[in-house]
């Protein structure tokens, strides 16, 4: 009896285990542009920060461009390993009118650029600011980090990501970027 009532608590756990895996996975394989609706949001709150010398930049002065919102934190493993997702979109589409702006959550200079250095990034390969207190981020509501938000040229929000990036070259994260290009 003891026996049937372990292998019956075992083969629950395994069956329990398996759809907690198959669940995450369906998860990661559904990660896709949102609407802003998915986090309450109707129009792009204000955004000021200062970035790392110390400028203040204004998410106005970017209407007319396509942006890329991002949160992330260093301490933050999925945000480390988007971040070069975020430099490759940069890279790409840049010239072409896509500015992506990394906000960055409660952690002081020197500990972005230890992040950056250690990781051989250059210090403008984006624009980084700094939300010290993340006022910005409860104000954008973002869900966690890394949250990514999809502005329109007319500073309209198109989309939300969130969760990380892993892979910035799919046509579900490039085609509505590109798309918002050509408006």
């Amino acid at each position: 009896m003891i026996h049937a009532i372990r292998r019956s608590t075992a083969r629950d756990f395994l069956l329990s285990l398996f759809f907690i895996s198959a669940s995450l996975g369906l998860n990661c394989a559904y990660a896709q542009w949102q609407p802003s609706s998915k986090v309450d949001l109707s129009e792009v709150p204000p955004l000021v920060l200062n970035n790392l010398a110390g400028t203040p930049v204004n998410i106005n002065a970017f209407k007319g461009k396509v942006v890329l919102v991002n949160f992330w934190a260093s301490w933050c493993e999925p945000c480390r390993e988007e971040f070069v997702e975020l430099i490759y979109l940069q890279e790409k589409y840049g010239p072409k009118g896509l500015k992506v702006l990394a906000v960055n959550l409660a952690e002081m200079k020197p500990r972005i650029t230890q992040f950056l250095k250690g990781n051989g990034i250059a210090e403008n390969a984006l624009e980084i600011v700094q939300d010290r207190n993340s006022i910005i981020y409860k104000t954008w509501k973002a869900r966690g980090i890394p949250t990514t938000f999809l502005l329109g040229k007319q500073g309209k929000i198109e989309g939300v990501w969130i969760g990380a990036i892993d892979n910035a070259d799919t046509e579900e994260v490039t085609g509505k970027i590109e798309l918002l290009l050509r408006k």
